[in-house]
């Protein structure tokens, strides 16, 4: 049933059992009397003692198993015990901060699933005071769901509010007076609210606009409200003169909070080389100095940070973002281990002790702007926001210091942002920094964001030895990111769900079906050869970022929208998206037959690979057969084709094409450039399903020239069957991707220039 705490003065607690706490409940007199007589104190101690009540529901100690039952209880709480304000509140919002981090430590889809949810449930918008930085918050919400899915719905609304608030001259004085919060961070709290948004909004964007503003404006509040000589922020300039009881500066704990905790979200969009980064650094290191010294023997600190006698209860919502400030810092090599670790073991065992058996979290003090009093049954999201995120950093150091850590660097060359892009690692690279690496145990963690990476190892050569590491991550321009290479110890991390699908499909006719969080594809097989079908591509369209292709199989109800896509695409006879065939001498399109057999090679989480191989084609007196390697990143909407020919007879004058379906005769591409070419298909535009932009891109340093017959815009890939030859193709769908005719090249220029300029390591 748990414990009580009674609070004799600072630095002075003892424990007694729930008939002792009843005790003082029915007779207050007797039981003080007993506790003096028993523990020895003076008469005058008693004025000052306070019962606080705890819960013994759930272990402290820290082990994954032990956090990760607390923190789904709390989780699970609060989701099933919603709060009384709109989604997009500062207050819903800070919690969405922390259900966030949960859902990427856990690697659950229920989390990620109902975080999707409530940012579509508000049509991704912030809230509605434009100026006002509490109404801010809920963009870091949006811009999470935009930076694993990039859909542009979900970063529209957040770009536009805060291009405005970025544009305004922000030359008021921060005097609360004449409702200056509607403008300008005029009050702590602000520093967790807007500044994180804006610094997401660099990443998603690549802007420097967004984070220029952010710093110049982060630096003119705590300028402002931070006080120097005591390493502290006032809340606002009302509480400049504000005296506790006790003659000490006001400063309210879960404000400073609010700020120690903006630190560690702006620090993680922020690059390493960014010019004011240091001073961040810095006034990180000072506050967490000075909160290390005001933390209690119990672990927690109260509602007022220098008068904690006024305000006895273990306030969790201060307590929670100061610890993990202190567990993020050591996880990121900012603060020491041993001076810091121990202080989040001691406020994590406190906390624990304020979570009720069924999950929910007490001692959270209600909503405000200076310290209040609190209680045991008190409890607000914004605390389980800030619980949630040490809970994240806890099992993020515990996975941390039982692996083996060496770091590597990787570059963006360009000037664009490359947002969940495929990283390839030599495995010689890997061995040489890191020898206990092996294909179980290697891991890559963010050194930014902090998040353990889903990895793949492959053999290309497929000798059974490993030869590169691939995972997916974030570059802003021109940026060189560090990552660390973990060898693995008892502890790993909780991934996501895979993706990525390559499969066999007997169940319909010998289809072999294949997809990623974008897009999904197939060709017909063996049993299909009977009713004249051909090798073509057929595309099916998804407007969800998760796997469709075994329940749309499993259903066999695809062919109309069911709310995840649908298989509107005619691939017909011809080469559909980005098939192969060959001309002739004379020019004629010979289609490749279905496919003969199968054998995927690779299946994810980053990256899925197979092998199709094609019977005879009969062109005069050659016959060629061909070996076709497909291989798709997770992430994007293209697939590489890599072909190899065997022929018999002669050949000469046959060219190998890749191939787009066109559904009017000579239809030219609607996009071309030297390294593409793409068709605006209309095929599915009758039935208000928008159009499919597919495509070809070339592979790099290969002109793309293009010829078109009836039913096709072609591109030649050889005149040499004897030579393997490759390219990529794929399908972008209007209805998914807010991808419009008059933006489609602009669409392919991207996709071209990734292929085209991977990711560069050291």
């Amino acid at each position: 049933m748990g414990t009580f705490q009674l609070s004799l003065a600072r630095n002075s607690y003892f424990f007694v059992d729930v008939a002792v706490y009843s005790l003082f409940m029915k007779l207050p007199y007797i039981a003080l009397a007993v506790v003096q007589f028993c523990v020895g104190l003076q008469a005058s101690d008693l004025a000052v003692i306070k019962v606080i009540q705890e819960s013994d529901a759930f272990s402290p100690t820290q082990d994954l198993a032990s956090i990760d039952k607390v923190t789904r209880a709390v989780a699970d709480w609060q989701i099933a015990n919603p709060y009384k304000q709109p989604d997009w509140d500062w207050t819903e919002a800070a919690l969405w901060t922390g259900l966030t981090a949960h859902a990427d430590i856990t690697g659950d889809k229920k989390y990620e699933d109902y975080l999707k949810n409530i940012s579509a449930g508000i049509e991704f918008k912030l809230g509605p005071r434009k100026g006002f930085g509490d109404d801010h918050c809920v963009g870091q919400l949006h811009l999470w769901n935009y930076l694993r899915d990039e859909k542009s719905q979900q970063l529209t609304a957040t770009y536009d509010v805060m291009s405005d608030y970025v544009n305004r001259p922000h030359d008021e004085d921060l005097l609360w007076v004449n409702q200056i919060s509607m403008r300008e961070w005029a009050w702590c709290d602000a520093l967790y609210m807007s500044p994180p948004t804006l610094a997401a909004l660099y990443s998603a964007t690549g802007e420097d606009r967004f984070l220029d503003a952010m710093d110049g404006l982060w630096w003119k509040t705590t300028d402002y409200l931070y006080n120097t000589e005591e390493d502290l922020f006032f809340r606002d300039s009302r509480y400049f003169k504000s005296k506790e009881d006790n003659g000490a500066n006001m400063y309210w704990s879960r404000g400073n909070g609010w700020v120690f905790a903006g630190l560690c979200h702006v620090m993680q969009h922020m690059p390493d080389d960014y010019p004011s980064r240091p001073k961040y650094v810095a006034l990180f290191k000072e506050m967490a100095a000075k909160l290390k010294s005001l933390q209690l023997a119990d672990g927690s600190w109260r509602a007022s940070l220098l008068d904690p006698d006024s305000y006895t209860a273990p306030e969790s919502s201060g307590t929670a973002f100061f610890a993990y400030g202190f567990m993020w810092g050591v996880n990121n090599g900012i603060l020491s281990e041993e001076e810091y670790q121990p202080s989040v073991m001691r406020a994590w065992r406190r906390l624990v002790k304020n979570v009720h058996g069924d999950g929910k979290l007490g001692y959270v003090q209600p909503i405000g702007e200076n310290p209040k009093k609190v209680n045991f049954d008190m409890t607000a999201v914004y605390g389980v926001g800030g619980f949630l995120q040490l809970g994240c950093e806890l099992r993020t150091y515990l996975i941390l210091q039982g692996s083996q850590q060496a770091s590597i660097s990787a570059t963006n060359a360009s000037s664009r942002v490359r947002l969940n892009e495929v990283v390839t690692v030599s495995w010689d690279v890997v061995s040489n920094k890191l020898p206990m690496a092996n294909v179980t145990n290697i891991g890559v963690r963010d050194t930014v964001r902090g998040h353990f990476l889903p990895v793949q190892v492959v053999d290309e050569d497929r000798d059974g030895k490993p030869d590169a590491l691939l995972f997916s991550s974030d570059f802003t321009p021109n940026e060189k990111r560090k990552f660390q290479l973990l060898a693995f110890g008892e502890n790993r991390p909780s991934y996501g769900e895979n993706q990525l699908t390559a499969r066999f499909v007997p169940e319909r006719k010998d289809d072999f079906a294949w997809e990623n969080d974008r897009v999904a594809f197939r060709v017909y097989g063996p049993a299909l050869a009977a009713e004249n079908a051909r090798g073509g591509v057929d595309v099916w369209t998804k407007s969800v970022r998760t796997p469709v292709v075994n329940t749309w199989y499993k259903n066999d109800d695809y062919h109309s929208d069911n709310g995840t896509g649908l298989d509107g695409y005619k691939v017909g006879s011809g080469l559909g998206c980005g098939g192969l065939g060959y001309l002739d001498a004379s020019g004629k399109l010979f289609t490749s037959p279905v496919f003969e057999s199968y054998k995927v090679l690779e299946s994810g989480p980053v990256r899925l690979k197979f092998e199709l191989k094609y019977g005879a084609v009969e062109i005069g007196e050659a016959k060629i057969t061909e070996k076709r390697t497909i291989t798709m990143n997770a992430g994007s909407h293209a697939f590489h084709v890599s072909s190899r020919f065997s022929v018999e007879g002669d050949s000469k004058g046959i060219r190998p094409v890749a191939g787009l379906a066109v559904r009017k005769p000579k239809s030219k591409p609607a996009a071309f450039s030297g390294s593409f070419l793409g068709y605006w298909d209309p095929v599915m535009s009758d039935g208000g399903n928008g159009h499919i932009g597919t495509f070809i891109l070339s592979q790099k340093g290969a002109p793309l020239n293009y010829k078109t017959n009836k039913n096709h815009i072609l591109k030649v890939l050889s005149t040499n069957l004897n030579k393997p030859v490759g390219y990529h193709a794929g399908a972008i769908w209007s209805k998914a991707e807010s991808v419009e005719k008059k933006s489609f090249d602009n669409s392919l220029y991207e996709l071209s220039h990734i292929v085209t300029n991977p990711i560069a390591v050291k």
